[in-house]
């Protein structure tokens, strides 16, 4: 699996397919936490900002606090096209 490939992974398993899906801060840390039986709630929430804000470098996802303020992300459209690109079948290196 290419590097490509491992952050579609995620972005799809986290935000799912469609541009402009929205999870918070929390919400990213609970999955993360849920990943492994050795991550406790803070390393997971450290790992979801670090994780999110690697994404938000790279255009991946965008800033989007929640209503009230706290911290959150959503997929941005060049986030939903790397996942369709990688579940395209003539992607090189995929599977068929």
């Amino acid at each position: 699996m290419t590097n490509i490939h491992r952050i579609a992974a995620d972005l799809r398993q986290l935000f799912g397919v469609d541009a402009g899906a929205r999870r918070s801060a929390a919400a990213i840390a609970r999955e993360l936490g849920q990943r492994s039986a050795r991550t406790n709630r803070v390393s997971a929430r450290e790992a979801a900002f670090d994780l999110m804000w690697g994404y938000e470098a790279s255009g991946l996802v965008d800033d989007s606090p929640g209503p009230r303020g706290g911290a959150g992300w959503q997929l941005s459209t060049k986030g939903a096209a790397l996942i369709a690109q990688s579940l395209s079948p003539d992607l090189p290196g995929r599977a068929a």
